[in-house]
């Protein structure tokens, strides 16, 4: 199992980055338009909590593009947690997969926590914890290596897109 924790300070008031965070049109453009997901659907939003089916751009070496198939999508579900600023989330496997997909039910488990505290001024820290277990015999090191490089990596994209998009949409609140 791999677990990794990352924080950085971010432009906005934790009322603000929730605000955003819970926007379809900034899950939209981030999961779209910044991470360049295949495939991205909104199930559930609500005012805490939401259930995203995601297909991901993946950069994977050969043995786990072979194991995983091109067309991998994975449900978030998760929870804000108001009194705490605690986002819990898990990744789950759809329950209706395309024909294509190669379902590996359990294959990998993923699921962390996202706490948003205030930073001073128009400011927030966003702490994101998670862990990733991979039981795959001979490559579960490999592919948790390698999710653990593509989760990090779309959190430095979202973490700079969030400033971006508060910057362009300050005007419409």
């Amino acid at each position: 199992m791999k677990t990794s924790t990352t924080s950085a300070v971010l432009p906005c008031a934790p009322a603000a980055f929730w605000s955003s965070f819970l926007d379809e049109s900034y899950l939209r453009a981030l999961y779209v338009d910044e991470l360049e997901s295949r495939t991205f659907d909104v199930l559930e939003l609500g005012d805490a909590s939401r259930r995203l089916r995601i297909g991901p751009k993946l950069k994977l070496p050969a043995p786990l593009a072979k194991l995983i198939g091109e067309s991998f999508v994975y449900e978030e579900h998760s929870t804000l947690h108001r009194a705490s600023g605690e986002w819990t989330w898990r990744m789950v496997q759809p329950a209706k997969l395309d024909s294509k997909s190669k379902p590996r039910k359990d294959a990998v488990t993923m699921r962390g926590t996202g706490r948003i505290e205030p930073a001073g001024p128009d400011q927030c820290r966003r702490t994101d914890t998670w862990s990733i277990e991979a039981k795959v015999f001979g490559l579960g090191g490999l592919l948790e290596a390698t999710i653990h490089k593509e989760l990090q990596s779309g959190r430095d994209k979202e973490y700079a897109f969030l400033g971006r998009w508060l910057e362009q949409h300050s005007d419409a609140s």
